[in-house]
C-alpha cells in the first residue's frame, strides 16, 4: 500500500537512468515519488503525443516542449484513455477520432474515422473481454462498439436515451457497461450480451447517491465497486455493482484531499484511487477509505507537470495513464505495487538507489 507521504508539498526526483537489457537499454526521464526515506511508490515511465513521440529527438523535445501538437497523427485535445498491452487508445475531442498509439511498433492509426461509426465528439473509452472497444460520443449521444480493426459493430443509445454520455467503464466479470450521462446526472448500466439497459442510478442533487454533472467513472478490480466523479459536487462517490451507495469523499477547497474541478479517475489493483483535478493541474491519490495519500503535478509542460489533466486509466499491470489535455499528450506512470516489486526486483533496487543518491546530493 502507498503510505501517507504528504510533507506540505510534493517532492519528485529527476534522474537519467538506463533500464532494460543489452541492446534494449534506453535513456529516459525518471521521476520518483515520494522522497526518501519513504520507499518508491510511483515513477514516471514515458509520454506519448502520437507520431512525434517516435522521433529521434523526442527526449530533448520532452523538456523543450517542441513536439508537434495536432499536426498529422499527433494529439490535439485528448480527453479519454484506455490501454492494453503496448497499445494506448486516446479520444481526441477536437480531431474527433480515437488515436491508436502502438508504442512497440511506433505507429499511429485511428478508430472512428470511417463513414460507418464516424465519431464527432469522442469522450470515454473502455474495452470488454472480447476486445471490443467502446467509445462514448457526447455530441451524437451514443456509445459505439468497434472491433479490433476499427469496424463498427453496433451503437448503444436510442433517441432520447442519452443526454450527454461521457465517462464509461466495464465490469468484465459481470459483462456490464457503465455509462455516465452527465446532463441526466446519472449512470446507466448495460448488459453487453444483449446490449440492453439493465438499470440506472442517480439523479440531480447533493445528497448521497445524487449527482451534479458527473463526468468520469472507474471500476475497482478487486470487488467491482463503482467510483464516480461527481464533478460539480466536488466529490467522489462509491457504489456497489448494483448502484447502491456505499460512501463518498472530497469537498470544495484547495487543500490536499479537496477538489475544485475533478475529472479523470482510475483505480489500481490495491484499491488506490487516482483523481485528476483540472483546476489544480495535479493528480491526487487516495486509499479506498478516501484518505489522501499522495499528490503530484502542478502547471507546466515538463514531465510530471500538467495543463488541464483529464482522463485516467490504470491497467492490469498498475500502469497509470493520465491525459494531459492542453499539453496534448498522455503521461504514463508505474505504481510500485507488491506484485511489481516481486516481478522487477533489480529495477526496484535501482529506484531506491537513485532516490537515496539524490537525497544525499540535495537534488
Amino acid at each position: 500500500m502507498i503510505k501517507r507521504a504528504l510533507r506540505g508539498s510534493i517532492f519528485v526526483l529527476y534522474a537519467l537512468l538506463f533500464f532494460g537489457c543489452g541492446a534494449q537499454k534506453q535513456e529516459s526521464v525518471r521521476i520518483i515519488m515520494p522522497p526518501p526515506p519513504e520507499d518508491p511508490k510511483l515513477f514516471y515511465v514515458d509520454s506519448y503525443r502520437g507520431e512525434a513521440s517516435f522521433t529521434e529527438n523526442r527526449a530533448l523535445d520532452l523538456f523543450l516542449g517542441k513536439e508537434s501538437k495536432g499536426v498529422g497523427k499527433n494529439l490535439f485535445k485528448p480527453y479519454g484513455v484506455y490501454a492494453k498491452g503496448d497499445i494506448i487508445y486516446v479520444s481526441d475531442t477536437a480531431i474527433g477520432n480515437v488515436f491508436v498509439i502502438d508504442t512497440k511498433n511506433k505507429k499511429v492509426t485511428f478508430i472512428g474515422d470511417k463513414p460507418a461509426g464516424k465519431l464527432a465528439l469522442p469522450v470515454g473509452i473502455a474495452m470488454d473481454s472480447k476486445g471490443t472497444l467502446y467509445v462514448s460520443d457526447a455530441k451524437l449521444k451514443k456509445v459505439f462498439g468497434y472491433d479490433e480493426n476499427g469496424n463498427l459493430i453496433y451503437a448503444l443509445g436510442n433517441k432520447g436515451e442519452f443526454r450527454r454520455p461521457s465517462g464509461i467503464a466495464i465490469n468484465k466479470k459481470l459483462n456490464r457497461l457503465y455509462v455516465v450521462d452527465t446532463k441526466s446526472h446519472n449512470v446507466k448500466v448495460y448488459d453487453l450480451s444483449s446490449n440492453k439497459l439493465l438499470f440506472e442510478f442517480g439523479k440531480r442533487g447533493i445528497n448521497d447517491g445524487e449527482f451534479n454533472f458527473p463526468t468520469n467513472i472507474a471500476i475497482d478490480p478487486r470487488n467491482g465497486d463503482v467510483a464516480v466523479v461527481d464533478t460539480q459536487n466536488f466529490r467522489v462517490q462509491i457504489f456497489d455493482s448494483e448502484g447502491e451507495f456505499l460512501k463518498k469523499f472530497g469537498r470544495l477547497g484547495d487543500a490536499p484531499g479537496m477538489f475544485a474541478r475533478p475529472k479523470g479517475i482510475g483505480i489500481d489493483s490495491e484499491g488506490h484511487l487516482y483523481i485528476a483535478d483540472a483546476a489544480f493541474n495535479n493528480v491526487q491519490i487516495f486509499d479506498d477509505k478516501g484518505q489522501i495519500l499522495l499528490f503530484f503535478g502542478g502547471a507546466g509542460f515538463d514531465p510530471g507537470k500538467f495543463y488541464l489533466p483529464a482522463g485516467i486509466y490504470v491497467d492490469e499491470n498498475d500502469r497509470v495513464y493520465i491525459v494531459d489535455s492542453f499539453n496534448a499528450r498522455v503521461q504514463v506512470y508505474q505504481y510500485v505495487s507488491e506484485k511489481w516489486k516481486r516481478e522487477h526486483p533489480k529495477e526496484y533496487e535501482e529506484l531506491k538507489r537513485i532516490g537515496n543518491e539524490n537525497e544525499k546530493n540535495g537534488d
